[in-house]
């Protein structure tokens, strides 16, 4: 690539690495929302905006591009942020709420996603990559220049992680020469192992989910407080979704343990299984009756939720204050007015 065009997008970038900065960073809390609170999943989530040298030295690498508009058009992962998932089976949820929270580049058009997996001698790279840009909403404030700019999200396991950045050290910014046979031969190796991995960090964490349902007291964490309340309610695997946002409510109504939830939530001879299915059924029909756009997920948390709603509806409204100058209602909320207008339509 001529060199002068790469001094110009270079001094291009430099000006602009805060727009890109600001982009991954609020991609990150999108996502940090995705994993902790919608999916609730064991995760991790990393962003950057690309170092500019990186950026000078992947120029350097490139044979077709021709002009500066074509290095921001083409170059993809400017701004760009990672999810990695503890379980290998966790990463195609990720991707779908990615689907749904991102939009392609183009209004009504869905994010590029491909999967990059690959299963060959040296060669056992796996992760998801997702092209995307951010809804209109938000797109306001200080944050209108970010319309039409990309992010690449990278979703992948812990194990996954741990092979492909030693890959891509190796393959794709060798220190010194071609990789070795005997390097090719140790990273197969590698991958190898991390696939089989996976199938023990599975297996590790259903055994801890078993010793959790033992337990008594207070929540260590959402994850603890997933288990145990779904052992409770007898409820899906899915009972998850949507939890994280649920208990951190229920520990700001200081109901931190099953034995406070029910003793809370039901009245003498109440089951709360019950008590939470009768109420997420009313609320369900009073939604699909008055045509209102939010869905209720009955093998997920939302069937505990309606039986806090039931006893602290007005409790959990006055702690969330919504008006002019503050952020969207979370969708706890949101349900927590529907649930309210409900009540006071009888």
């Amino acid at each position: 690539m001529d060199e002068n065009i790469i001094e110009i997008a270079v001094a291009r970038y430099y000006r602009e690495y805060d727009r890109y900065k600001k982009l991954a960073d609020l991609v990150y809390l999108i996502c940090n929302e995705i994993v902790q609170k919608k999916l609730t999943i064991r995760a991790t989530v990393q962003r950057r905006a690309k170092d500019p040298n990186s950026f000078q030295e992947k120029l350097r690498k490139h044979k077709t591009l021709t002009t500066v508009d074509e290095v921001f058009d083409q170059i993809s992962d400017l701004a760009g942020v990672r999810i990695i998932t503890y379980l290998e089976s966790d990463r195609e949820k990720v991707v779908e709420e990615i689907r749904q929270a991102f939009i392609g580049k183009d209004k009504g058009n869905q994010p590029i996603i491909k999967a990059k997996d690959k299963s060959e001698k040296g060669k056992h790279y796996r992760a998801t990559h997702c092209q995307v840009y951010l809804p209109d909403e938000y797109l306001i404030g200080e944050n209108e220049n970010l319309k039409n700019t990309t992010c690449e999200i990278q979703v992948c396991s812990l194990l996954a992680h741990v092979y492909n950045e030693i890959e891509h050290d190796l393959q794709y910014k060798p220190l010194s020469g071609i990789i070795s046979e005997q390097e090719l031969e140790l990273l197969d190796q590698l991958g190898l192992i991390t696939k089989s991995g996976d199938t023990t960090i599975k297996r590790l964490l259903e055994a801890t989910d078993e010793r959790l349902k033992e337990r008594t007291g207070d929540f260590d964490d959402v994850h603890d407080f997933v288990i145990r309340m779904r052992e409770e309610l007898k409820g899906e695997s899915t009972f998850a979704n949507n939890a994280g946002e649920l208990y951190e409510e229920l520990l700001l109504l200081k109901l931190t343990s099953p034995q406070t939830i029910n003793k809370a939530l039901i009245s003498h001879g109440e089951i709360l299984k019950q008590v939470a299915e009768i109420e997420y059924n009313k609320l369900k029909k009073y939604i699909i009756d008055n045509n209102i756009d939010i869905t209720l997920d009955d093998n997920s948390s939302d069937i505990l939720l309606l039986a806090l709603l039931r006893k602290k509806v007005n409790t959990i409204i006055a702690n969330h204050p919504i008006g002019r100058g503050k952020r969207r209602p979370s969708r706890l909320l949101q349900i927590a007015i529907v649930y309210k207008e409900m009540v006071e339509s009888v």
